[in-house]
């Protein structure tokens, strides 16, 4: 690394990176550069660092000013963002400070007594802080647009709009996300000048398997109870709507499963609360919805489960993306009736992976035996020749 604050090499060699992921490599000179840029790249391919390094090293730590603005959709990516900031300056004097909803709002107004050249937040805070008068931008020459895609679909432009135009005239803007929608683009095209694009091509791992059981809906909550029970398992479960977590709660606590659920209506310190214990392998199975477990970046996770199948080949892509991050291998598992069947072979097809059938057996997942099947050979009756 060749930045020139050299607590961000340091932190790099210390965590243990190497050589920069494509999306970095590609990212990082256009963004030092000053240039708007839009970032486009699958989930797990280092997109945080990639905009992250390039605008912590043009902070200039003398002025006591907020200098870059990340926005981010969901409470917990807002978190992670600042977790991942706070390493690379941990021995640096760039301060950092995150804003988000469900946290008293004088506590965060203290934050920024602190002076932090760099902040992250929830849209909501951030401009509701802006409305109080007690965030000031206009010497902010970066924002950045985490999940944008998200931001957008969440219905909270107006709220992104508002922070971009509080912020200096002559600003740099970085839009990141797995998809650029047209919607997305449309939205975006007045604010970008001539935008450096960064597109990291959708890639399969082979370290990923891509699996199924075929079941009925009534049974799924017992195929998470064996997955549970699966020798170093650390299992993050996916269902399309919140108002399905209360019933399927009652049937796992029924057959007393070892899990948590990740509910973005639940307060700020239970979820974060809920993330570092599964982090930390305190319980096998954590089980969420796409939308409150958007952008989390959680290690070693062996098996992302669809236990609902998404309508949608990019959020199966997004969800998917939690397990196998780096170099690690992992396994996605669909649990589908017949009728999910055909919508998930077309998605295999799409991504051009094989999909096997999966079961569990002795501790394990793997691959569906085939069942003994030899033809009967049915012996001819003992006919007793004619006596003599």
């Amino acid at each position: 690394m060749n930045f020139t604050k050299p607590f961000i090499n340091e932190a790099w060699d210390r965590l243990g990176f190497t050589e920069p992921m494509p999306v970095q490599a590609e990212a990082f000179p256009p963004l030092l550069d000053g240039k708007d840029v839009t970032i486009e790249a699958p989930t797990g391919t280092g997109k945080t660092l990639a905009y992250l390094l390039p605008t912590i090293e043009k902070i200039d730590a003398s002025n006591d000013r907020i200098q870059v603005v990340i926005v981010a959709p969901t409470r917990e990516l807002v978190m992670q963002i600042q977790t991942v900031a706070q390493r690379f300056t941990e021995k640096g004097d760039v301060r950092i400070a995150s804003f988000i909803g469900g946290v008293e709002l004088k506590r965060q107004i203290d934050r920024l007594k602190k002076k932090p050249h760099l902040i992250v937040g929830t849209p909501g805070r951030l401009v509701e802080l802006i409305e109080k008068k007690k965030l000031k931008l206009h010497e902010t020459h970066m924002i950045v647009l985490d999940e944008a895609d998200q931001i957008i679909d969440s219905g909270l432009t107006e709220a992104a709009e508002r922070i971009i135009k509080h912020t200096a005239h002559e600003h740099q803007i970085v839009l990141v996300s797995a998809t650029l929608t047209d919607t997305l683009q449309e939205w975006a095209a007045p604010f970008l000048k001539e935008p450096a694009h960064v597109q990291i091509e959708r890639a399969v791992s082979a370290q990923v398997t891509y699996g199924y059981m075929l079941t009925t809906r009534r049974y799924k909550p017992e195929l998470l109870r064996r997955l549970s029970h699966v020798d170093n398992v650390k299992a993050l479960a996916f269902i399309n709507n919140r108002s399905f977590l209360p019933p399927l709660r009652g049937e796992l606590d029924k057959m007393k499963v070892n899990y948590r659920m990740l509910d973005s209506l639940k307060g700020k310190r239970e979820r974060v609360e809920t993330l570092r214990e599964f982090r930390k392998g305190d319980y096998p199975l954590l089980i969420t919805t796409g939308l409150a477990a958007r952008g989390l970046d959680i290690e070693e996770v062996t098996h992302v489960v669809h236990f609902d199948l998404p309508e949608s080949i990019d959020d199966f892509i997004h969800r998917s993306g939690r397990t196998a991050r780096g170099n690690a291998a992992g396994t996605v598992l669909s649990l589908v009736t017949d009728e999910d069947l055909t919508h998930l072979k077309s998605f295999a097809r799409q991504l051009g992976v094989e999909l096997k059938e999966l079961e569990i057996y002795r501790g394990d997942v793997i691959e569906k035996r085939i069942e003994d099947k030899r033809p009967v050979v049915k012996r001819p009756a003992n006919k007793r020749g004619p006596r003599r």
